[in-house]
């Protein structure tokens, strides 16, 4: 079921200071296709800070949503021009959560499993983080 991928995230995070801070995690995963989009499931690790639980991308055109399930359960979607609220659960507690995405490209190179995807957000955790963030994956 579903096709072995290599899967590269790296995640900068910029403060409203000038602040960066780069996370990079590179681990396999499987990729499906259903219904028009690409499904990317792949286990998080110690890295990430959410070792046990699995991560969700459902990629279409002009959408991104990253779902996690297991200890941290949440549910990021990502469209240009839209303002998306959530939760930021936390051990501490929930936060408000606002992304509003600036830009998302999608450059597919020789077939359907191979290709990038960059993403560009403000993001907005009340009284914790306010900042832009920059996603881009690669998958393999």
């Amino acid at each position: 079921m579903g096709e072995n991928v290599l899967i590269k995230i790296n995640t900068i995070q910029m403060d409203f200071k000038g602040n960066k801070d780069n996370i990079e995690l590179i681990t396999e995963g499987k990729l499906y296709l259903k219904n028009n989009a690409t499904y990317v499931i792949y286990e998080e690790s110690e890295i990430s800070g959410m070792k046990g639980t699995t991560s969700r991308l459902k990629i279409t055109e002009d959408c991104i949503i990253i779902k996690k399930i297991g200890i941290n359960n949440s549910e990021l979607v990502f469209e240009v021009g839209k303002r998306f609220k959530t939760l930021y659960r936390t051990p501490h507690g929930n936060f408000p959560m606002e992304i509003v995405t600036k830009k998302i490209e999608l450059n597919r190179r020789d077939s359907y499993k191979n290709f990038d995807i960059t993403i560009q957000y403000d993001l907005n955790i009340s009284g914790l983080f306010e900042g832009k963030n920059s996603i881009n994956i690669k998958i393999n």
